[in-house]
């Protein structure tokens, strides 16, 4: 959640304004980009394709989709802050297929200082993915560890993101395998016990009627929430919970998207609000079939209805195809990135305002420029300064991605 600093520091600039109705909304502001490393393409890697996690000292940790060469297979990075500047090191560089192929997905820490993530390709035999675990040694560096490698059969393929229940269980999604007649994915969990992993799949996607190709995961008491790109009855995806409940997992369906104003092709997981309802976005639908911003709202008897909060314009000024979880700051306030449009067709960053009357305002806060701000923005994470950071996959000086921080 957004904390600290109220949480984009440029509120306070404005907090006069916002004590104020403005007809029946409240005024916002444009954020700064600070581009804290550039990704050369060479030992340092190129194109980070996720998210950003930090450690207690405000160090940034994320993955590269690839390291030096056509023949490399993705690292894991750290920046460290020295001074005015960011220093980059990698302190795991996937080696071959076998090793892992990939690397994609926010990291995810435990408790003891372990990251863990996912390749979506490689491993020992399959090369259809791994989880793996990067673990601090006591004299520096890391250890990486293969938790588990996917057989690409009814245990899944091509893992894409992990998510930890604080008690050292770790949960995720396959984009494919499962049923041998679909192959649209599943949710898995790794169990520790005795020193080993363990996987058991709780759900597998059938494409009709749970969806097909599930796309990100959120934990809630008990609950697994999430969405899946296709499948559903329209064939525009879904969102799902999986519950555990009496020793087991069921899945249910909370909304089929049709394609239509309601949206279509959901690629990020949703988030959650203190209520219990949830808000995500999809690729395109809406209005202009630009993609929407959306909540799904718990009413009784377990139905949940969907309100669409804001629709991406066809002009494409406020963005095209926002693919990227959103995230929230302490206000309610919501924080989000589409991969294209903008004034230079790079991605935006967009900031949705809830107003008195209950509807939501779209400000765009930060529009990419390419060469030197960055292209295609992946999903922004709170820092421990209370800011926003964030990678882009593309653009920078060597159009190899680039980190970057939003503040006043």
């Amino acid at each position: 959640m957004l904390q600290r600093k109220l949480q984009f520091g440029w509120r306070l600039a404005i907090a006069a304004a916002l004590l104020a109705l403005i007809g029946a909304g409240r005024t916002q502001a444009a954020a700064k980009e600070t581009v804290l490393y550039t990704f050369t393409g060479g030992s340092d890697g190129r194109l980070p394709n996720s998210g950003l996690v930090f450690d207690s000292t405000g160090n940034i940790y994320g993955v590269n989709q690839y390291g030096q060469g056509e023949s490399s297979y993705g690292n894991v990075f750290e920046l460290t802050h020295s001074g005015s500047r960011w220093i980059e090191t990698v302190i795991y560089g996937f080696s071959d297929p076998s090793d892992g192929d990939e690397p994609v997905g926010t990291l995810v820490w435990d408790e003891k200082g372990n990251l863990f993530g996912v390749t979506q390709l490689g491993g020992a035999s399959s090369g259809v993915g791994t989880v793996f675990e990067l673990s601090p040694s006591s004299g520096g560096g890391w250890t990486k560890s293969t938790l588990y490698t996917f057989s690409g059969g009814s245990d899944g393929a091509q893992p894409i993101g992990l998510i930890s229940d604080g008690k050292g269980n770790l949960y995720g999604i396959t984009i494919n395998g499962g049923d041998t007649s679909c192959s649209c994915g599943v949710v898995f969990e790794l169990k520790q016990s005795k020193g080993s992993w363990t996987e058991t799949v709780l759900h597998t996607f059938l494409q009709v009627p749970d969806g097909s190709n599930p796309q990100g995961l959120t934990l809630d008491a008990g609950s697994i929430y999430g969405t899946t790109e296709g499948g559903g009855t329209y064939n525009a995806g879904t969102v799902f919970q999986i519950k555990h409940s009496g020793g087991h997992w069921k899945e249910s369906i909370l909304h089929n998207f049709t394609g239509g104003a309601d949206g279509d092709i959901p690629f990020a997981a949703v988030v959650i609000d203190r209520a219990g309802d949830l808000y995500g976005s999809t690729a395109g639908g809406g209005s202009s079939n630009r993609g929407v911003v959306f909540k799904l709202k718990h009413k009784s008897y377990g139905k949940w209805e969907e309100q669409v909060l804001h629709s991406f314009k066809d002009n494409g000024h406020d963005g095209i195809s926002p693919s990227t979880a959103l995230i929230f700051d302490n206000t309610g306030n919501l924080y989000g990135t589409t991969s294209q449009g903008g004034a230079y067709g790079a991605g935006t960053a967009f900031e949705l305002m809830q107003n008195f009357d209950g509807t939501w305002i779209e400000t765009v806060i930060e529009t990419f420029i390419g060469p030197r701000g960055g292209s295609q923005p992946n999903a922004l994470a709170l820092g421990n300064d209370g800011y926003p950071y964030g990678t882009t996959y593309g653009g920078g000086a060597y159009n190899a991605g680039l980190v970057f921080r939003l503040s006043p």
